[in-house]
């Protein structure tokens, strides 16, 4: 489902993220059916803090997964500086 995410705490939260959307939108509708008229304001705040949530560990694995690129990308050309200083040739 993530597959372009290399790194598994990114993937853990964006699972997580959707599994807090899915039980806030699903809380919300099940407060919502018991009585139309007096829960329509905790269905619409059910809702809107379980959307906050869940874009907010959305934004927290992009971040994860970005920095962990860099990391990546700075291991590499680190190798690389190090083979070169040894006097080896890199692959």
């Amino acid at each position: 489902m993530y597959k372009r995410y290399t790194n598994i705490y990114a993937r853990w939260i964006r699972a997580l993220a959707s599994v807090i959307i899915f039980v806030g939108v699903t809380a919300g509708l099940f407060i919502w059916s018991d009585d139309f008229e007096d829960r329509f304001l905790p269905f619409l705040s059910t809702i809107f803090y379980s959307v906050i949530a869940s874009l907010t560990m959305f934004g927290f694995a992009e971040i994860i997964e970005i920095l962990y690129r860099i990391y990546q990308k700075l291991e590499s050309v680190d190798g690389i500086k190090r083979l070169q200083e040894n006097g080896s040739k890199p692959e």
